[in-house]
C-alpha cells in the first residue's frame, strides 16, 4: 500500500463537512416529542459521521504502521460504546423524570380531591348538626303535641263514655216509651178492627169485606210470583254468563288449535317452496354441464322430492280421516253450548215482553250475535276442510310431486335428459306458484274477504256478548221493577176504591144538634159517587186484567218447567205454583164481578126494609108484651152470598139506625159506640204522633251517638299515628348520654305533670257518675213500676 497523500485528508474533511451540515438540515426538520429526543437524534447521526470519518483516518494512518490503527481502531470502538451507554443512561434516566413528573401530577390530584371530600364531608356535618337540631325541636314540639293529644283523647274518652250512658239513658227510656206506645196501638187497632167488624156486620156490607180480602189475596200472590220471576231471572243470568264464558273459551282454544296446525303447515309448505327454488336455480346453473355422459344427475334430487311428498301427504290427512272427524266434533260441542245459553236468553226474553207484547231490543241483539257466530262457524268449518282452497292446491302439488319423482326415477334414455330437466323445470316453476297461492290462502277464507273474519270476528262477537251481557241485566232490573210499580199502582188503587166504596156502602148519621141533610141532596150526592165510583171500577178492572193477565204470560212457562223439574225429581206437590196462578186468576175474575150497582140496590132496599121494621118494632115497645115465647127465624143466603135472617112472617128481624140517624133519633147505644169509635180514632192518631215524635228522637241520639264513635275512632288514629311518627324520629336520633339524660328528665317531668292532670281530673268523673247513677235510677224505678201496673190494667 502506498501512503496517504493530503489531498486524501483534505477530501474527506469537505466529505465530513458536507454530511455534518446534511446532517445539521435534516435534525432541523426533525421535530421529536421532546428535545432530549431531539438531541439523540441529533448524536446518533453525528457518532455515525464521526465513525466513518475515524475508520477512513484511521485507515489512511495505518498504511505506515498497522499497530498505530489497531490502537486507534480499538480507542474507537471504546468511545463508541461510551456514547452508546451514555445515551443510554440518558434515555433511562428521561424515563425515570417523566414517571416521576406523573407521579407528582397523580399525588397532586389525589391531594386536591382529597381536600375536595374533606370540604363536602365538612359541609354534609353541618347540615347533618343543622337536621339533628331540627328533628331535636321537632322531637320536642312532638312530645309536647303528644302529650296534649294524651290529654285530649282522655277529654274526649270521658266524654264518650258519658254521651254513651246518656244514649243508654235515653234508648232505654226510649224503647220502653216505644213498647208502651205499640201495646197502646195494638189495643187500639185490635178494638178498632172489632168494632168496624161488628158495623160491618150491623150494616151488611160483607161486599166490601170479601173484596178486600180478594184484593190482599191477588196482592200476596202478585208479589209472590214477582219474587219468584226475579230469582228465576237472576239464576237464568248467573247461568247465561257462566255459559257464554264456557263457550268464548271453547271458541278461543278451537281457534287457537286451528291456526297451531295452519302454522305448521305453513312452515312446511315454506321449506318445500325453499328446496324447490334451491334445485331449480341449481339445475338452471348447470345446464350447460349437464352431458348424458355423466350419468343421472337427479339421484341427489329425488330423496328431498320424496320427503316433500310425504309431508304433504301428511298435511292432506288433516282435511280428511280421524283428524276432521275430531275437530268436527269439538266444533259440535261448541255449537250445543251455543243453543244452551241461546235458549236460556230467550227465555228471559219470552218473560220480558212489555204489555203491549213488543219484543225487548236485547233479543235483536242476541240474534245479530248468532248470525255472526253462524259466519265464524262457517269460517271454521272452511278452514278445518279445507273448502278454502287449500285443500285442491296441496292436492295438485302432491301429484306434480309425484310426477316428477316418477320421471326421476324411470329416465331410461340419457339422451333425453335435458328436454326432461326443461320440463321438470317447468314443473317446479308450477309448483312454486301454487304453494305461493297456497301461503295466501292458509289462515283466512277467499269467501269473506271483504270482512272481517278470523280473529277480528272473534273480538268483534266477544265483545258484543259483553256488552249484551250488560242489557240484559238493565233489561231484567228494569222490568222486574216495572212490574212491582205497576203491582204498588194498582195496590193503592184498588185500596182507596174499596176506601170509598165503603164510606158510601155505610149509611151517613147525623146528630141530634145538627140539622138532617136533604133527602134529595143526599141522594144526588150518593148516585154522583156511585157514578164515579163505577166509571173508577171499570178503568181498575181493566188495568188490574191486563197487569194479571201480563203477568201470567211471565210466568207460566217458567213454573211449567219447575213443575215438570220438580216432578221429575219426585219432589211433593210440584204444581202448587201452578195452582197458585190460577187461583190469582179466580181472585182477578170475583174482583172484576160487575155485581157493584145490585149490591148498591140490595142496600137501598134493605134500608127500606129496615125502616119499616123499626117502625113496628117501636110500636111494639109502646105496648106491653106478655109473650114469653120466643120468634122463630129463619136464616137464607140471597144473590149477594151474604145471609140473611127474617120471620117466618118475611119481617127482618135486625132493625137498622139508618132512618134515625138520618132523623136524628138515633138509639144511645148507637151514639155510645159512635162516640167510643171517634174517641179511639183520635186516640190512635196520638198515640201514632207520639210514636213517630219518639223514632225521631231516637235516630238524633243514635245519630249523635254514631258521630262521636266516629270522632273516637279518628282521634285514637291520630294518636297512634303521632306516636308511630315519635317512635320513627326517636329511632334516627344517635345523639351523645347527656341529650338522652336530659330527654329522660323532659320525660318524666312531663309524666308527672300527666300524673297530676289525671289525679285532678278523677273526682269530678265519680261525682258526675254518681249523679248519673242517681239520676238514670228514677226513671228506672218508673218503668219498672209502669210495667207492674200493666197487667193489671190490661188483664
Amino acid at each position: 500500500m502506498k501512503p496517504n497523500k493530503r489531498v486524501e485528508v483534505i477530501q474527506l474533511n469537505d466529505v465530513m463537512d458536507a454530511m455534518l451540515e446534511r446532517a445539521g438540515v435534516e435534525n432541523q426538520e426533525y421535530t421529536g416529542p421532546t428535545q432530549m429526543h431531539k438531541l439523540l437524534h441529533i448524536l446518533k447521526k453525528e457518532q455515525t459521521i464521526y465513525n466513518t470519518v475515524f475508520h477512513e483516518l484511521i485507515r489512511q494512518v495505518s498504511v505506515d504502521c498497522a499497530d498505530r490503527g489497531e490502537l486507534l481502531s480499538k480507542i474507537r470502538e471504546r468511545y463508541v460504546q461510551m456514547l452508546d451507554q451514555i445515551a443510554r443512561q440518558m434515555i433511562d434516566f428521561y424515563k425515570d423524570l417523566v414517571t416521576q413528573r406523573v407521579m407528582d401530577q397523580r399525588i397532586l390530584q389525589e391531594l386536591y380531591n382529597f381536600k375536595t371530600v374533606i370540604e363536602e364531608l365538612t359541609r354534609e356535618l353541618c347540615l347533618v348538626r343543622a337536621h339533628d337540631m331540627k328533628l331535636t325541636k321537632e322531637a320536642e314540639k312532638a312530645h309536647r303535641d303528644l302529650a296534649e293529644a294524651l290529654l285530649d283523647a282522655e277529654k274526649n274518652a270521658k266524654i264518650i263514655e258519658e254521651y254513651h250512658d246518656l244514649y243508654t239513658l235515653q234508648r232505654g227510656r226510649m224503647e220502653n216509651d216505644i213498647k208502651q206506645l205499640m201495646a197502646e196501638k195494638d189495643i187500639w187497632s185490635s178494638a178498632t178492627y172489632d168494632l168496624a167488624l161488628k158495623v160491618i156486620e150491623r150494616n151488611r156490607v160483607i161486599l166490601a169485606k170479601r173484596l178486600y180480602l180478594n184484593e190482599k189475596g191477588w196482592s200476596r200472590y202478585a208479589k209472590h210470583f214477582i219474587i219468584l220471576l226475579s230469582n228465576r231471572d237472576t239464576s237464568d243470568l248467573a247461568m247465561l254468563q257462566k255459559l257464554t264464558h264456557k263457550w268464548t273459551d271453547l271458541v278461543s282454544k278451537f281457534r287457537h288449535e286451528v291456526e297451531g296446525n295452519e302454522e305448521s303447515t305453513r312452515k312446511k309448505l315454506q321449506i318445500v317452496k325453499d328446496g324447490l327454488m334451491k334445485w331449480q336455480q341449481f339445475f338452471r346453473d348447470n345446464k350447460k354441464c349437464v352431458s348424458p355422459d355423466k350419468g343421472n344427475i337427479f339421484e341427489s334430487v329425488l330423496p328431498d322430492f320424496k320427503l316433500w311428498l310425504k309431508t304433504l301427504n301428511e298435511d292432506r290427512d288433516k282435511f280428511t280421516g280421524d283428524f276432521l272427524v275430531a275437530k268436527y266434533d269439538s266444533l259440535k260441542i261448541i255449537k250445543y253450548l251455543q243453543e244452551n245459553w241461546s235458549d236460556i236468553g230467550l227465555g228471559i226474553f219470552r218473560r220480558h215482553k212489555s204489555m203491549d207484547g213488543e219484543i225487548p231490543p236485547e233479543q235483536q241483539q242476541m240474534e245479530e250475535i248468532i248470525k255472526s257466530i253462524g259466519r265464524l262457524y262457517k269460517e271454521f268449518e272452511l278452514r278445518i276442510n279445507g273448502d278454502n282452497g287449500s285443500a285442491k292446491i296441496i292436492t295438485s302439488v302432491i301429484s306434480s310431486l309425484d310426477f316428477c319423482c316418477f320421471k326421476m326415477e324411470n329416465q331410461e334414455f340419457p339422451e333425453m335428459l335435458l328436454k326432461e330437466q326443461e320440463e321438470l323445470n317447468e314443473k317446479t316453476s308450477e309448483m312454486i306458484s301454487q304453494l305461493d297461492a297456497l301461503l295466501n290462502i292458509i289462515g283466512t277464507v277467499p269467501q269473506y274477504l271483504d270482512t272481517d273474519s278470523g280473529s277480528v270476528l272473534e273480538a268483534q262477537i266477544f265483545n258484543m256478548i259483553q256488552k249484551w251481557h250488560q242489557n240484559i241485566g238493565n233489561e231484567i232490573n228494569n222490568s222486574n221493577t216495572e212490574l212491582q210499580r205497576h203491582m204498588d199502582e194498582l195496590h193503592i188503587s184498588m185500596i182507596k176504591w174499596m176506601v170509598y166504596l165503603l164510606i158510601l156502602m155505610v149509611p151517613d148519621f147525623t146528630d141530634k144538634d145538627t140539622l138532617p141533610k136533604l133527602e134529595e141532596a143526599s141522594a144526588e150526592k150518593r148516585d154522583l159517587g156511585v157514578a164515579k165510583l163505577e166509571l173508577d171500577a171499570t178503568a181498575l178492572a181493566r188495568k188490574l186484567s191486563r197487569y194479571s193477565s201480563y203477568l201470567n204470560s211471565c210466568c207460566k212457562g217458567m213454573l211449567t218447567a219447575m213443575a215438570l223439574n220438580m216432578g221429575s225429581n219426585l219432589q211433593k206437590n210440584p204444581a202448587k205454583e201452578l195452582y197458585d196462578l190460577n187461583k190469582m186468576k179466580d181472585i182477578i175474575k170475583k174482583l172484576i164481578e160487575p155485581k157493584i150497582s145490585l149490591s148498591f140496590n140490595e142496600d137501598e132496599e134493605e134500608s127500606m126494609e129496615d125502616k119499616k121494621f123499626e117502625k113496628e118494632q117501636e110500636e111494639e115497645e109502646e105496648k106491653p108484651s106478655t109473650s114469653t115465647e120466643k120468634e122463630k127465624r129463619i136464616r137464607f143466603i140471597e144473590e149477594d152470598e151474604n145471609v140473611y135472617s127474617r120471620t117466618p112472617s118475611g119481617a127482618d128481624t135486625l132493625s137498622s139506625w139508618r132512618e134515625s140517624a138520618n132523623q136524628g133519633t138515633l138509639a144511645p147505644k148507637y151514639l155510645e159506640a159512635m162516640a167510643v169509635i171517634e174517641h179511639m180514632q183520635d186516640k190512635l192518631i196520638e198515640i201514632g204522633n207520639r210514636a213517630r215524635l219518639a223514632e225521631e228522637k231516637f235516630d238524633d241520639v243514635n245519630e249523635r251517638l254514631h258521630y262521636s264513635l266516629i270522632r273516637n275512632k279518628e282521634l285514637e288514629k291520630e294518636l297512634e299515628e303521632v306516636l308511630m311518627k315519635s317512635r320513627e324520629k326517636e329511632t334516627e336520633e344517635g345523639e351523645g348520654e347527656e341529650q338522652e339524660g336530659e330527654r329522660e328528665e323532659k320525660k318524666e317531668e312531663e309524666e308527672e305533670e300527666m300524673n297530676s292532670v289525671e289525679n285532678s281530673s278523677k273526682p269530678p268523673k265519680k261525682g258526675s257518675q254518681r249523679r248519673e247513677s242517681i239520676i238514670n235510677s228514677k226513671p228506672r224505678t218508673r218503668a219498672k213500676s209502669n210495667n207492674k201496673i200493666k197487667p193489671k190494667q190490661h188483664p
